[in-house]
């Protein structure tokens, strides 16, 4: 009878602790309602309409209200859109090129309003995985064993379905609404692949990809994926091959991606030479407010390329080392003559971030002015 007793108070106990955790963990999910800025201080155009066709990189200033839900997302990327569109960017042979990471912060839709107003990334990712607690042990115990940081993967990978049905669905709407394709920066998910014409998520490594959208909306089968995770990503990001890296035939010509520190490092050129690329697109993310001014420290997880000059480490600033070792630089040995770098900008929690838009075409280098807000660059080909 005492063991019988002892354990209707054990149930009735535990019952209680579930739905007050429950509750607490389902209250402020309401989505919030969200004042629109797109904070762009600066839109250039370069060059003449040959009628070759252009790409068109926006830099948005993203902050963590803006990935409250998926119309939130679309509609503060759909106010770039328009921006380009009321300049007459926007044809059937215009490339849009998105950020780095533009589409990984949409692991915090749906979420409790505190997470969007937390002060530190940490302070955010604490909420989140107490408020998600049984999804976020999951991935965690099916974390692949040699993963160096199970918890930032299992942060993602818990919300991969509907990271990925979420940047499919945007990226797609706003291809197919201005008749455009679109390089969709990147995300972070787990094991992914295109089926049906939907990214779908399987167990296992977490890869930093990227999608490319046609004008009618569709994704491209073939995923881009980072070949070399800067330090910061590699205990759990994992690394493709350069080989691997997919061309795609657009309207304006063959271009490939270059995801950020992939742009560094000269095998990501010449590997694609056999497929004769004309355009390479380098969606970025440069991590640390004011951090192009900083004297640069090197390669970051990597040896040095032997062209390096080993000298400019803490010698040059980080703008001039993007200058000197990535796109404009290397461009010279592949096939492509057009280029653009389109970083990240805005205030994510404390992440801070930096850099302007580099074009490159052929011997001719743009760099956008360092702003504070967004920017949009337009470059027709020819």
């Amino acid at each position: 009878m005492k063991m019988k007793k002892g354990f209707r108070i054990f149930s009735v106990s535990l019952a209680v602790l579930l739905a007050a955790y429950f509750t607490w963990s389902g209250a402020g999910r309401k989505q919030p309602l969200v004042d629109i800025r797109l904070e762009i201080d600066s839109t250039y155009s370069l060059f003449t309409d040959s009628g070759k066709g252009n790409i068109v990189g926006i830099s948005p200033y993203m902050v963590p209200v803006d990935y409250a839900s998926r119309q939130h997302f679309l509609n503060k990327l759909d106010g770039y859109m328009q921006a380009a569109e009321l300049k007459g960017w926007l044809t059937p042979k215009t490339v849009v090129i998105f950020p780095e990471y533009i589409g990984t912060w949409l692991v915090v839709e749906g979420q409790k309003s505190s997470i969007y107003q937390a002060p530190t990334i940490e302070d955010a990712m604490q909420t989140y995985m107490t408020s998600n607690l049984f999804s976020y042990l999951r991935d965690w115990f099916t974390t692949p064993d040699d993963t160096g940081d199970k918890l930032s993967h299992s942060i993602f990978a818990s919300q991969g379905y509907r990271m990925a049905a979420s940047y499919r669905e945007v990226f797609g709407v706003l291809a197919r609404k201005y008749g455009v394709t679109i390089i969709a920066g990147s995300i972070l998910l787990p094991n992914p692949e295109v089926v049906d014409d939907r990214i779908r998520i399987r167990m296992g490594p977490l890869y930093n990809i990227t999608a490319v959208f046609d004008p009618n909306g569709r994704i491209r089968p073939h995923l881009g994926r980072k070949c070399f995770p800067v330090a910061e990503e590699q205990p759990f990001v994992a690394r493709d091959t350069p080989g691997k890296t997919p061309v795609f035939d657009l309207p304006c010509g063959r271009a490939a991606v270059q995801i950020c520190a992939d742009s560094w490092f000269p095998e990501s050129y010449t590997s694609l030479n056999d497929r004769q690329p004309q355009i390479i697109a380098v969606p970025a993310y440069i991590s640390g407010s004011g951090s192009m001014d900083s004297l640069w420290q090197g390669y970051s997880g990597y040896p040095a390329p032997a062209d390096v000059d080993t000298t400019d480490r803490g010698r040059i600033t980080l703008a001039e080392a993007w200058r000197k070792y990535t796109l404009p630089a290397r461009i010279r040995s592949s096939s492509a003559r057009f280029g653009m770098v389109v970083p990240l900008r805005g205030k994510l929690w404390d992440l801070g971030t930096d850099g302007g838009i580099i074009a490159v075409s052929g011997d001719s280098v743009f760099t956008a002015r360092p702003s504070t807000g967004a920017a949009i660059v337009n470059m027709y080909l020819n």
